[in-house]
């Protein structure tokens, strides 16, 4: 058992990230079979990296303000709380997606975020729901994100090729394969929340944001390739998406697909 206290110090530095990941801290370092040095949260705290936890700090008190929701609430909605108490250590970047999100789609011109309940409920059925609702110039769209997770076995490290050498293009390969995991996932899981939230908030667009956070595809790729992909991708299920967002492993929007409506919805 590691203790905690040394963690919690420095994190008190930084107030709604404190309040945030405080016990998630603590509980973790309960966990026997928690592998810490593999968490990034955990590093950051260890080595005292002040910028990180700073960019943190600032981003999520820059979601909360956008959202306009107090601190707990900002917590619960996130799932701070209960979906973080697991020894994985991509749950972080999985739940820390979401706030991060809300940033990002204020940079593009959004409006008016809203972060939805997992379900809609409707005749007596919980139907799963989209993550947002944003506004831009005047239409409703219901957004959905979904992270692809870094490679494993090894861990790969950052300026070092992961991947199958023999292969032509294995990143461009194996990030198309992952998004036509993700959306096919759960008897397509994905399309039902957007879907659904179309429907019950009467939005006009649906968009699926997709956090990549595989080195390869991130440190490999080209704008003309994720472009390319997500075209393919785009035609695939234009009956369900209408709109793609890309994010990469360094939290960098490389890729919106196609171009926003820039007509006014009178």
């Amino acid at each position: 058992m590691v203790d905690a206290n040394k963690f919690i110090l420095e994190l008190e530095k930084f107030p709604l990230a404190y309040t945030c990941l405080k016990n998630y801290v603590e509980w973790l370092c309960k966990q026997a079979t928690a592998n810490l040095e593999e968490n990034d949260l955990i590093f950051f705290l260890q080595k005292q990296n002040s910028n990180n936890l700073q960019q943190l700090e600032k981003c999520l008190l820059k979601s909360q303000q956008l959202l306009g929701v107090s601190k707990q609430q900002f917590c619960s909605i996130f799932g701070f709380e209960n979906d973080l108490k697991t020894i994985d250590p991509e749950k972080i970047h999985d739940i820390l997606a979401e706030p991060l999100l809300v940033v990002d789609l204020d940079k593009f011109g959004f409006t008016q975020i809203e972060k939805l309940p997992r379900f809609i409920k409707h005749n007596n059925h919980r139907l799963p729901n989209a993550d947002f609702l944003a506004q831009h110039k005047g239409f409703k769209f219901a957004i959905e994100i979904k992270t692809i997770r870094t490679e494993n076995k090894p861990k790969p490290e950052i300026g070092k090729l992961t991947g199958n050498s023999m292969i032509s293009s294995w990143w461009c390969t194996m990030f198309q394969n992952n998004i036509a995991t993700k959306i096919e996932d759960k008897n397509q899981r994905v399309l039902s929340q957007l879907t659904n939230a179309l429907k019950n908030y009467d939005c006009n667009y649906t968009m699926l944001v997709l956090y990549n956070r595989r080195l390869g595809s991130s440190g490999l790729m080209s704008y003309e390739r994720y472009r390319e992909i997500i075209s393919h991708i785009h035609c695939k299920y234009k009956e369900s998406i209408d709109f793609y967002m890309v994010k990469n492993y360094f939290g960098e929007i490389v890729l919106l697909y196609p171009e926003l409506p820039d007509i006014v919805n009178q």
